[in-house]
């Protein structure tokens, strides 16, 4: 395998840097520099001493004066723009790049720069393959760490191979060093092997003992102690970090997270604790808005307001349309929005408090897209609360919402089964531009295939990815067939209907939109006169309803249209309760024997764990030998979680009392205090185990995920995501496996 060395940089590098110091010098024929070269020198070194201690808001500030004194130097303005990075200013560090390429289009700082510009915008790709044009040019550690930060983001095998074709002077680099632990981090999810979280630790301890003045080896440290409530050891750790960088606000923040949300303190100290933490980071350092900014978000997170507000409102004033400004602007629509979700929990959808608070949000959106704004970053995120309450309001405002559309289009793309599924099949329901909405929903196609593609290594088989993929595909046809029935081109709309659901036969929207189409079809044969089309429409109607009939969470369209449709057919609702019962029961049976066959193929055994409950007693797994075991991972802050607690209660009621059964919950939540009060507030009494970073040892990586084992320890069914009837469906394997081991 080649190799890739320094050896053959520096003679580059020092001769690029020579001929600027000349342009620097005598460029355009102005006055000399008012420094030396070794000022000069010194000035980059000091930049690099503030990238290892992470203190980007005092870098910054240095970074601002040298570049006005030497704007020609491009390894300067290289590393300012680092600094501007930990700031996360996108297009400061773009106007640095653009300097030094407008100087040299092939200088390999201004490659360097532009790459980072372009990872700051989340463009991996061409991040990466600039930072390896830098890197072949003129082998710096900055370049090497930026292309391996890139590329595993895009290509992690590609990463791997990357690194290994360093040779041992080069990986010794600490920049490389860090991303060799980076990526023995990105391993243990990647290749799903838990074991790499114990390389990647030796790895920075290994960093920590070799680089003792940079400052990552002690954070990183200390956030693998805190997780796993290591709460002594990561005490030391950033008494060490603070000893060493007391003006960064990175390590500040981890500090202030540490006190405010571990059981570190009482919690009526915790809060002075956090602020004298904050008066030594602002005697450590000049007043930014950056620093600023973290202070205001730490004292939103300790739901002090009053606080917030306050410096808050001196970001603005200091520096409005600033990046900063822009996150303080967004912080309001947040805001707006997580009390917009609380009502609806407390008080529901129809109430009075609800539909107020939907001109709330709306308000608070349009207020922000209306001023002057640092980029476009966050106006998908925007656009996506006005859809929403938009489409909530009664009576939905059409204009309004095809505008929000629109937006939610141009800027969105986290979300593309919103932006190009949900969105615009409200814009077909809710306004008069059908049409105009399968247009958007066809521009979108080739970004929803493409996320759709970029998740494959998340399925197990190539069926399960090509279930998804045809989800995807029918959910396209299914929109876009019901935008030509609304727009009046009815067999368009049937066709590319049916088309859906050959596609996916499970699409349960699909199944309610052709349903109404072959209703529509039976109401022109009415017209007609033709009594035995009639008939044979509403039987395919009634049986695509049926088709989509079963269980589901939120409402279902079909069992709706259902009984409009009984009611119709039989001049009243006598009657229905025995027709949906009888279907309601061909659901369950099928649902069931889905998830009996689901059954894991090869059974295999689970990590072990010792972990406390929140009295402190603790529970070994050794502990639940000879018996079926329920381990449900969950956490108050995972929305999908908190939806079927209710019903996990009900689970751990019903085998409370089973000799032969003991169902478990694992919470990783900060803390002990917040899983507490989840459960007294809600009036649960389920089992809590607490996380000590056993998720992560045991490669649990989505939640809410569920295990059932049977007696001899071997995970038999594993639950991932939510369930439609999570007290019923569980129950079924717990049974399934309780058969199993009792059979002779």
């Amino acid at each position: 395998m080649s190799t890739r060395s320094r050896r053959s940089g520096p003679r580059v590098g020092l001769l690029l840097t020579g001929i600027l110091l000349v342009c620097g010098a005598c460029g355009g024929g102005g006055a000399p520099p008012d420094y030396t070269a070794e000022e000069l020198e010194a000035a980059k070194a000091r930049l690099r001493d503030h990238a290892r201690l992470r203190t980007f808001e005092a870098g910054k500030l240095f970074g601002d004066e040298w570049v006005a004194r030497a704007p020609h130097d491009a390894e300067l303005r290289g590393l300012y723009a680092y600094q501007l990075v930990g700031w996360g200013l996108s297009r400061e560090v773009h106007e640095q790049a653009d300097a030094i390429l407008a100087d040299d289009p092939d200088n390999p700082w201004g490659l360097y720069t532009k790459a980072y510009a372009l990872l700051v915008d989340g463009e991996a790709k061409p991040a990466h393959e600039m930072a390896l044009k830098a890197w072949d040019a003129s082998p710096q550690p900055e370049f090497a760490f930026l292309h391996l930060r890139a590329l595993v983001r895009d290509d992690f095998e590609a990463a791997r191979e990357f690194m290994e074709s360093l040779d041992e002077e080069t990986r010794a680099w600490p920049e490389v060093l860090r991303m060799q632990a980076e990526l023995e981090s990105a391993a243990r999810y990647e290749l799903n092997d838990a074991t790499w979280a114990d390389s990647s630790r030796v790895t920075w301890a290994e960093f920590k003992e070799r680089f003792p003045d940079h400052v990552l080896g002690y954070t990183r440290l200390a956030n693998e102690a805190y997780n796993a409530r290591r709460m002594d050891e990561w005490t030391l750790l950033m008494e060490a970090a603070l000893e060493l960088a007391p003006g960064s606000l990175e390590v500040r923040s981890q500090h202030w997270r540490g006190l405010w949300m571990s059981e570190l303190l009482p919690r009526e100290e915790r809060l002075p604790a956090v602020e004298a933490s904050m008066a030594a980071y602002r005697e450590a350092i000049p007043e930014t808005v950056e620093g600023l900014q973290g202070m205001a978000s730490m004292y939103r997170q300790m739901e002090e307001e009053a606080h917030a507000a306050e410096l808050e409102a001196r970001i603005v004033e200091s520096d409005p349309g600033s990046y900063h400004a822009t996150l303080v602007d967004m912080e309001e629509t947040r805001r707006v929005s997580g009390e917009l979700y609380e009502i609806r929990e407390e008080h529901g959808e129809d109430s009075p408090e609800y539909r107020a608070q939907l001109e709330v949000v709306r308000d608070a959106a349009y207020r922000f897209l209306e001023r002057p704004l640092y980029n476009d970053r966050f106006k998908g995120g925007v656009y996506l609360d006005l859809f929403r309450a938009l489409e909530a309001m009664d009576p939905v405002p059409a204009e309004e919402l095809a505008e929000a559309i629109r937006g939610l289009v141009k800027y969105e793309r986290l979300n593309p089964h919103i932006t190009f599924g949900d969105a615009p099949l409200a814009m077909i329901d809710h306004t008069p531009y059908a049409l105009e909405a399968a247009d958007l929903v066809r521009e979108g196609v080739p970004i929803m295939l493409e996320r759709v593609t970029e998740s494959r290594d998340f399925f197990d088989t190539e069926g399960e990815f090509d279930q998804a993929l045809r989800s995807s595909l029918s959910g396209i046809y299914d929109v876009i067939g019901w935008a030509h029935f609304k727009a009046g081109h009815t067999e368009d709309g049937r066709h590319t209907l049916e088309r859906a659901l050959a596609i996916a036969d499970r699409n349960r929207d699909a199944r309610y939109h052709l349903g109404q189409v072959y209703e529509r079809l039976a109401v022109e044969a009415e017209e007609e006169g033709d009594a035995e089309a009639v008939t044979e429409w509403l039987d395919q109607a009634e049986g695509s309803y049926i088709a989509g009939f079963g269980a589901n969470r939120g409402e279902n369209p079909n069992q709706t249209a259902l009984e409009a449709l009984y009611e119709r057919r039989n001049g009243g609702r006598e009657g229905i309760e025995e027709y949906l019962a009888t279907l309601d029961e061909r659901d369950r049976i099928r649902r069931r024997d889905r998830i009996l066959e689901s059954r894991v193929e090869t059974a295999g055994t689970y990590e072990p764990f010792h972990l406390a409950r929140l009295d402190g007693e603790m529970v070994d797994s050794a502990d639940l030998e000879g018996k079926i075991a329920v381990l449900h991972f969950w956490g108050t802050w995972c929305g999908p979680c908190v939806i079927e607690m209710p019903e996990y209660q009900k689970l751990d009621e019903r085998y409370r009392d089973d000799p032969e059964v003991q169902v478990l919950s694992i919470s990783n939540d900060r803390t002990n205090d917040v899983i507490g009060e989840y459960l007294a507030k809600n009036d649960f009494d389920f089992t809590v185990l607490v996380d000590d970073n056993y998720v992560d040892r045991a490669g649990v990586n989505a939640w809410p995920t569920t295990w059932f084992v049977d007696r001899e320890g071997y995970v038999q069914f594993v639950q991932i995501g939510t369930a439609l009837k999570l007290d019923e469906e569980f129950s079924w394997r717990i049974e399934a496996i309780r058969e199993d081991t009792s059979s002779p």
